[in-house]
């Protein structure tokens, strides 16, 4: 009969201790600061509680706005719409006031972007700010840099579609159930309309967005993350 190994001092402490630790290593913040706002495809920026733009990586730049901005100085009223703005504004608030992070999943530009909003536990001032993580669906492989999911999710009012702007919102519906796999007489049962009246929204969709064929619809679907709720929310202006 094999008589157990019995742990060591050292690991018996080690199997206790560990679970249970929940301080970082030490490390140089600087380094960890450089490797985080450098990594592709990894938006990162610190806000304070009015909306003011206090650094903003370039691949945040690239995903919420569709021009070359100085963002010195600057804050979010100066590139967004007010509606977006003040939801965004009451998003962080609650982030401050609460002392936890929200998710965030929204459409802008026509690229899906998911978003955490992270208090920031600042040892001196300036207070009031939060972190904000953001990340959109590319090629890149981001298996290790996904949001938990026990984090609360806010929902917003607002899409930008980007290119699919010009289409209607029963042509967003049609456009989104096609690309979810339904055929046109289900989505004539869903939306309750005749299946020649859907046909005419489907090759007005594909005349509007120079699409061929339902591959491509289901494509452009499937790269921008639509649902046929979507067609609900508030359009932004521009």
């Amino acid at each position: 009969m094999t008589t157990p190994i019995e742990p060591t001092k050292r690991e018996s402490a080690i199997s206790r201790v560990s679970p249970q630790r929940i301080d970082p290593p030490e490390f140089d913040p600087t380094s960890i600061w450089m490797a985080l706002t450098n990594t592709e495809g990894i938006g990162v920026c610190v806000m304070d509680r009015q909306g003011g733009l206090i650094f903003v990586n370039e691949t945040t730049l690239g995903l919420f706005f569709d021009h070359p901005i100085d963002y010195h100085g600057k804050t979010i009223a100066d590139f967004h719409p007010p509606e977006f703005v003040k939801e965004r504004l009451e998003m962080i608030h609650q982030v401050l006031e609460q002392n936890r992070p929200l998710k965030i999943e929204h459409i802008l530009h026509g690229r899906p972007i998911v978003s955490a909003v992270w208090p920031i536990h600042d040892v001196k001032p300036p207070y009031q700010r939060v972190l904000v993580i953001s990340r959109t669906n590319t090629k890149i492989d981001y298996s290790g840099l996904r949001i938990p999911d026990h984090i609360e999710t806010m929902d917003t009012k607002y899409i930008d579609l980007g290119p699919l702007d010009c289409l209607s919102r029963r042509e967003l519906e049609v456009l989104a159930l096609i690309g979810h796999g339904l055929s046109v007489p289900q989505v004539a049962g869903l939306l309750h309309r005749s299946q020649k009246t859907i046909e005419n929204h489907k090759s007005s969709i594909a005349q509007k967005l120079s699409l061929h064929g339902q591959a491509e619809m289901v494509s452009i679907v499937t790269s921008m993350g639509l649902e046929v709720d979507d067609a609900k929310r508030k359009r932004m202006t521009r």
